[in-house]
């Protein structure tokens, strides 16, 4: 499934060289999209929404429904970053190391603090310029390992960016200051993992992967209770897309309409005497 998928990731994003240069940077610094709307008969959006409900794996949350997904378009300038440092650690990768892809790159998800709507209709695609809506910040820049912390002080695995294959864990992290919004968003990154360094206990000290290795993933075990990876260098990793979902199924405006006219129907009807 990773393979494919990660075919169509490429495809997706050289389809979008154009709409990266034309489209993705109308409007001031502070007022850009960085958001194309995907359909939902997409074969990227059918495989990101297997991936997402196949990651959901804490047992106490029932499994959200999808909504929309947005595919995340940057500027040529800062994807060559990203393949430029992809190209580095997949030379550094022996024949035994596993990597099904170049880099042993990989899908993971982040969530984080969303202080507008961005992404609760598909026109909503504006980015925010508040300084509390650390999504739009992610959108508009990529991560930036030197904001570690600013929302969660512990780091299990020191100053890095963490992100999880594990959804529902990432479901921990997402929180709508905007308390009006009746949909969560996740982002889903296109994360080098290198030769990781796999751990089942806690090294809260580390500011760089322990020698030979290019990040850190954090397995069930001892201190950890679902998957947690961390890349210490912010060109090891790119938003690729938003997962917009919620906990309760979506109430479509006409059906909605349709309901609330039968009991206003019913209830002005009088009763038989």
């Amino acid at each position: 499934m990773f393979d494919e998928l990660f075919d169509e990731v490429d495809e997706f994003f050289n389809a979008f060289d154009e709409l990266k240069a034309n489209r993705a940077f109308m409007g001031s610094s502070n007022k850009r999209t960085r958001l194309v709307a995907m359909k939902e008969g997409d074969h990227t959006y059918a495989h990101l929404e297997r991936y997402f409900h196949t990651g959901w794996k804490h047992p106490n949350k029932p499994k959200p429904e999808v909504h929309r997904i947005f595919k995340v378009v940057f500027p040529e300038q800062s994807l060559q970053p990203f393949r430029e440092y992809r190209t580095l650690i997949d030379s550094q990768l022996t024949s035994t190391t596993l990597k099904p892809l170049p880099g042993n790159e990989s899908l993971m998800f982040h969530g984080t603090n969303r202080r507008c709507q961005i992404g609760d209709e598909k026109g909503n695609i504006m980015l925010c310029s508040l300084p509390e809506c650390f999504l739009c910040s992610v959108l508009r820049g990529s991560y930036d390992i030197a904001k570690c912390g600013s929302k969660n002080r512990f780091k299990r695995f020191g100053t890095g960016i963490y992100t999880s294959s594990c959804s529902s864990k990432a479901d921990d992290y997402v929180s709508n200051i905007a308390s009006n919004s009746h949909y969560r968003v996740m982002l889903v990154n296109r994360v080098i993992l290198g030769n990781p360094c796999i751990r089942k206990t806690n090294a809260i000290h580390l500011t760089e992967p322990p020698p030979g290795y290019h990040s850190v993933v954090g397995l069930p075990g001892a201190d950890l209770n679902y998957e947690e990876t961390v890349v210490y260098d912010n060109d090891a990793i790119r938003p690729a897309f938003l997962i917009v979902y919620s906990h309760e199924p979506e109430v479509k405006p006409e059906i909605h309409s349709k309901a609330m006219a039968f009991w206003t129907t019913l209830f002005s009807t009088p009763l038989a005497t």
